[in-house]
């Protein structure tokens, strides 16, 4: 130990002697290091955080499945058969849980309303996931008939601070939420989540926490008795000795069985588990992997810069290694003192890199799209903070590249010849080429810079289509007011009201605008008499929609007509269907006057639901309805008049920023009744500007990265050079003395570089 700690002060005195390589090569590893740590610590808090819960390794997701979709839903019918059936998580008959989002409304004093967001969970939730409360109790299996009597919930950590004040005293005491126009249910509050559960998923958190009991005991129940209403995740805890491959062939069984038993509500479903990590690596998809790989890129550019820096100061040293060895020091010990320098510069990068780190976190919520205003009140919860994972991931790399650079000493140590050394002719070479793995180095760093800046270019230019393509919708001015759905006479006067509004050019509404958040949009089963060997109904998702919808948010109409006055009123069954409906059931035909027939969306004399037999009177365009980039879908849009969901979308066209006459429309709705005060109000280009979030992040990040990886190419690449040049620097005397001419003699030195770099680029 006294021989180590004599090499480490001697290392330090030596990196003191040469402040100028030092800095260069904590820099350059700061860059590569800390730029890498701080991506991880972005793709850590956006998908692969896992739960802040008990063994969470043990977690799986159980997803839904038909031939469109691979992470589908339940309904309350399904979960119930999965958890009964399934035996590989831990308590058979409770050992899956189920959780959906939901919105409830706690009335202010004015009479106005504030939306509040809620996860329903099965009673056995937080059981299952092992979350403990900061104050108060959670729910269990045996308060269930507590529940159905006296409804309670369980607060988030936000909205007991927000909507409370963090009052300590807030358990036992109850809060009110609406029911319809006039029905208010007092609630109990039952305990607070900790802030570090925030759900299932990183931006998951919820004001509210309710069970399925205390959601039917609100009068809810509708929600859980039917078959096709699907909103709930389902995830569990693996039993003792069980696998996720166990468990998925249990849920497929069970599911396989559902649809043999109820083929109309189960036709192509399925179901697969797979383990919480495992989804959280699919949900990174391509961005995090492409991130990953253009970090491991400015990584590896900042590990052959400083190879090269060091093989330089290797040179200018190998006059006193060779002197040591020759006056008869062991090669070991000298190669341990070499060494320890290099283990120096790596913890003192290791320090600058996780300085750096911290700063780019505390920077990177700015990278990521703030939220449209309508959610900006409710908040992701996502931040990012250098934790102990982001420490090991830091650590590792730091390790890794120690390891990578530890050749240079070694390399050094173990040249045999010491008599050229000592007579000062390695850095004297009269000609040669410089050895296969220092131009390996170059081509590799000329190879990976450039394809940083390809791929900086192709994502710039990705982002940029999401601004200028076409989507389907118009990117002019358009208010979105999402509100309770008033009786037609009301909700037409408000249309009218709202019309009236300064620089207000059209106005219409519908159930959901494009682009909204929408748990997924809602479907239903339909039939095509057209398509007799269609023995079982197909799920299209819809919208219900005035006349004039289309034309506010810019949805062309391909063939046919849009929705007229008369359509809404009365008269025979329309609907207008995309582009990818018609070509997938009528392709190469004319869909104009085919019959969708849609099971109980009309009703008879006798008040109860009826099929409903829609003729198709025009084709519009795709429209993104989810999100940017999706692949078109079939999709339906019918007269308002059938919708039965009591909640409206206005959307209004305007002359001017739509958001400066947000709170004129809020005040247009609270007028006509305060029920209507808006749960959210937003634009069209602010929800087109937070769908194309993920290519807006991709193109910053990654014209950072690039800029970096140039930034480190070039610096290497000038580094190359110099230590090239000092090489042949008698070479280049003679050349000169023998009568070359400057540009010759610079040639020698172009003509090099250009062969390096033709080589880089193809590689």
């Amino acid at each position: 130990m006294q021989s180590v700690f004599q090499d480490l002060r001697y290392a330090v005195r030596q990196l003191r002697k040469a402040p100028g390589f030092t800095a260069a090569v904590v820099l350059t590893l700061a860059l590569g290091i800390g730029s890498s740590s701080a991506i991880f610590c972005l793709i850590d808090g956006l998908w692969l955080h896992p739960m802040r819960i008990p063994n969470p390794g043990r977690i799986v997701r159980v997803f839904g499945t038909t031939p469109q979709e691979q992470e589908g839903v339940f309904s309350e019918i399904e979960y119930q058969a999965m958890a009964q059936r399934a035996t590989a998580f831990e308590g058979r008959g409770a050992g899956l849980a189920a959780i959906g989002g939901r919105g409830s409304l706690m009335p202010r004093p004015d009479g106005t309303s504030q939306l509040l967001l809620n996860n329903v969970v099965s009673n056995n939730f937080f059981s299952i996931l092992g979350v403990q409360p900061l104050l108060g109790r959670v729910f269990t299996p045996q308060d269930s008939a507590l529940m159905r009597t006296h409804p309670g919930v369980v607060l988030g950590f936000d909205c007991w601070k927000k909507y409370f004040n963090g009052d300590p005293n807030i358990v036992g005491k109850q809060i009110p939420l609406r029911d319809g126009a006039t029905r208010i249910n007092e609630v109990d509050v039952w305990g607070v989540l900790p802030a570090s559960f925030r759900g299932i998923d990183a931006a998951g958190g919820r004001d509210l926490w309710m069970s399925t009991e205390d959601w039917a005991a609100l009068g809810r129940a509708g929600e859980l008795k039917s078959r096709e209403f699907r909103w709930f995740n389902l995830v569990g805890r693996l039993a003792p000795g069980a696998t996720v491959a166990q468990a998925n062939n249990q849920v497929a069984s069970i599911a396989g069985a559902l649809a043999a038993s109820d083929p109309a509500d189960n036709h192509d479903r399925g179901a697969r588990a797979a383990s919480d990590f495992s989804y959280r690596m699919s949900q990174a998809g391509t961005t995090g992997e492409v991130l990953f790989a253009i970090v491991g890129g400015v990584l590896l550019l900042a590990i052959v810069n400083v190879a090269h820096l060091l093989l330089a100061r290797a040179l200018t040293r190998a006059p006193e290694v060779a002197l040591r060895l020759s006056l008869g020091a062991r090669r070991w010990v000298v190669a341990r003192q070499l060494l320890i320098e290099n283990l120096l510069l790596a913890v003192i990068s290791l320090a600058a890199s996780l300085a750096l780190a911290s700063m780019l976190a505390l920077a990177m919520p700015r990278l990521l799209i703030e939220e449209p205003v309508m959610l900006q009140s409710y908040g992701s919860g996502l931040h990012f903070a250098l934790d102990g994972r982001v420490f090991a991931f830091a650590s590792g790399l730091t390790v890794v590249t120690a390891l990578l650079l530890a050749f240079v000493p070694f390399s050094q140590v173990a040249r045999s010849e010491l008599l050229p050394v000592l007579q000062a002719q390695s850095c004297t070479r009269t000609a040669g080429r410089a050895s296969f793995l220092r131009r390996s180095a170059v081509w590799l760093q000329i190879g990976i810079s450039f394809a940083l800046l390809v791929s900086t270019g192709a994502l710039v230019r990705s982002y940029m289509n999401t601004r200028t393509s076409d989507i389907g919708l118009t990117r002019n001015q358009v208010l979105v007011a999402f509100t309770q759905d008033p009786d037609q006479p009301m909700r037409d006067a408000v249309a009218a009201n709202l019309r009236t509004m300064p620089g207000v050019e059209s106005v219409a509404y519908g159930i959901r605008s494009p682009l909204m958040p929408s748990e997924g949009g809602i479907a239903a089963k339909v039939t095509l008499p057209s398509h007799p060997e269609m023995h079982d109904p197909v799920e299209v998702k819809y919208n219900f929609v005035s006349p004039d919808f289309l034309k506010v948010v810019g949805t062309a109409i391909l063939r046919g007509r849009g929705f007229t006055a008369a359509d809404d009123a009365g008269g025979p069954a329309v609907v207008i269907i995309s582009k990818a409906m018609a070509e997938k059931f009528w392709p190469g035909q004319n869909p104009i006057g085919q019959v969708v027939r849609l099971p109980g969306f009309s009703r008879g004399d006798d008040g109860k639901s009826t099929d409903l037999e829609a003729h198709v009177v025009g084709v519009a365009e795709d429209v993104a309805i989810y999100q940017l980039g999706e692949i078109p879908e079939p999709y339906m849009y019918l007269p308002f008049r059938y919708s039965q969901f009591g909640e409206v979308t206005f959307v209004i066209g305007m002359r001017q920023r739509a958001m400066s006459m947000a709170q004129d429309a809020r005040q247009v709705l609270i007028h006509a009744n305060p029920l209507l005060d808006p749960m959210m109000v937003t634009s069209l280009p602010e929800l087109i500007r937070y769908s194309a979030g993920n290519y807006q992040m991709m193109a910053e990040l990654v014209s950072a990265l690039g800029v970096i990886g140039l930034a480190l190419t070039v610096v290497g690449l000038y580094g190359f050079l110099a230590f090239r040049v000092t090489q042949r620097r008698r070479e280049i005397g003679i050349r000169m003395a023998l009568g070359a001419t400057r540009e010759a003699t610079a040639w020698l030195v172009v003509h090099d570089t250009a062969r390096m770099t033709a080589i880089g680029l193809g590689m």
